[in-house]
């Protein structure tokens, strides 16, 4: 049977390579990627069953990234996101998170 691919991305290393390392442990293949525009090339070519992004990020923020991903096509429009931020949630935020549906947003702090 094949592993879940999961796309983490995120610009802060040591966050990334955490989730990483977490993540394989249980048996994912990982990919990773350091900013937006790199995680939404990663997403398209490689098809993860999972992204997991952060918000702030240069190049491309999480929330950009997300927008294009839902644009993209049926992949794109269905594959499950999960944001990953310590920023609270400010009104562009809401917006953006109820505009481009990801499965979950979580606030870490």
């Amino acid at each position: 049977m094949a592993k879940n691919k999961i796309l983490v991305v995120d610009d802060d290393e040591a966050i990334r390579k955490s989730l990483q390392d977490a993540l394989v442990s249980e048996g994912f293949d990982v990919i990773t990627a350091n900013d937006g525009e790199q995680g939404l090339a990663s997403a398209l070519d490689q098809n993860p069953s999972l992204i997991l992004t952060d918000l702030e990020m240069p190049v491309m923020d999480g929330m950009e990234m997300l927008k294009k991903l839902r644009a993209s096509g049926d992949w794109g429009k269905n594959v499950p996101v999960i944001i990953l931020t310590n920023f609270d949630t400010s009104e562009k935020i809401m917006q953006g998170i109820v505009e481009h549906e990801p499965s979950f947003y979580l606030l870490v702090q």
